[in-house]
């Protein structure tokens, strides 16, 4: 699958969630056990932006540490409309030319297009899932993308080091198991 498109799908995928989010579940907790709802649809947000920024060599219109959350509320009174704004930008930008292929400045360093697409089509994807999870949505990816996303990042986070701690160990499943738990649960997450 190629960057853009599995970029796309992932940004599609939680598209779907995100207005599901009834108000009285902001305060919900979610897989990632230091954010409540708002604070998982802020994070996405502001990763789209982030994003975009990134691929656009650019600074970010909303700054926030990868990883981490912006610094107001981006989600505000209409979360969907929120993250369809930044999913414009973001689809914008890796559209743009080169620049999902070519390196980039990033606050972690100069970053391959095809890793910082990579990192980012992960985080989106499987915050979508944890949004799903958290507010009693489906939570099935599609086949296809999980496996592609658990591929990149059985090569991306192979160490403790390059899981940080954001990223739990990985959680057993069976080897048949659907993509969607098997790419979950290798980030720690119970499928």
């Amino acid at each position: 699958m190629e960057s853009y498109t599995a970029f796309e799908q992932a940004i599609e995928s939680t598209a779907g969630i995100v207005p599901g989010v009834r108000a009285s579940q902001l305060t919900v907790p979610t897989p990632c056990a230091e954010w409540d709802v708002r604070a998982l649809l802020n994070h996405l947000i502001g990763t789209l932006w982030l994003s975009q920024a990134l691929l656009s060599d650019a600074a970010p219109r909303y700054p926030m540490a990868p990883g981490g959350l912006p610094g107001s509320d981006l989600a505000g009174a209409d979360p969907a409309a929120a993250y369809a704004e930044g999913s414009a930008a973001a689809l914008a930008a890796a559209g743009t030319g080169d620049a999902l292929t070519r390196p980039h400045p990033t606050p972690l360093g100069d970053m391959p297009g095809p890793v910082l697409a990579g990192f980012t089509t992960l985080d989106i994807l499987v915050h979508g899932w944890d949004l799903a999870r958290a507010t009693g949505q489906p939570s099935g990816l599609d086949a296809a993308l999980a496996g592609h996303v658990l591929d990149f990042a059985q090569q991306a986070l192979m160490t403790e080091e390059s899981r940080g701690s954001r990223v739990g160990p990985a959680l057993p499943v069976p080897a048949d198991a659907p993509a969607t738990d098997r790419l979950v649960a290798f980030l720690g997450r119970q499928p």
